[in-house]
């Protein structure tokens, strides 16, 4: 044997190697992907959630005001789902997200938890093919009440 030639058991090592780590670095890459497309998508159900919960205050204070005018007017439970439920029908890439109501014991807090399930880039090859589901919450205080 030459003096510096390769034995027959080292060549050709080095690219089941390299294959290995582009592998690796294409899964950390496409769990990257997944994990900040699930942020953006939970971050945007928390404006939906944030936006609907504001739109139940704000037909709360309308509401309220009629009241202080005398016109006998009370807030109810079904204006504010009845106002959560026209703010998401807006948005028909919101057609899937569940919201829940609730006032606060004065009356004057609207609570809202909104839950959604979202698809998620390269869901399938993490076992997320279904989607991840997403809850958040949101309450918004009426801008008339004290």
């Amino acid at each position: 044997m030459r003096r510096g030639a390769r034995s027959g058991v080292d060549r050709g090592s080095t690219i089941p190697l390299i294959l290995g780590f582009f592998l690796v670095a294409l899964l950390m890459i496409g769990g990257a992907v997944a994990a900040a497309d699930a942020f953006v998508q939970q971050r945007g159900l928390q404006d939906v959630c944030d936006g609907a919960a504001s739109a139940a205050a704000a037909a709360a204070a309308r509401l309220d005001r009629g009241a202080s005018l005398g016109a006998g007017a009370e807030l109810a439970f079904d204006d504010v789902e009845q106002a959560v439920a026209r703010y998401l029908a807006r948005d028909s890439d919101r057609a899937d997200v569940h919201a829940a109501a609730a006032l606060s014991a004065d009356s004057t807090t609207v609570l809202l938890t909104c839950t959604e399930t979202a698809k998620v880039a390269f869901g399938a090859m993490f076992g997320r093919g279904a989607g991840v589901r997403h809850t958040v919450h949101s309450s918004a205080r009426s801008p008339l009440s004290g």
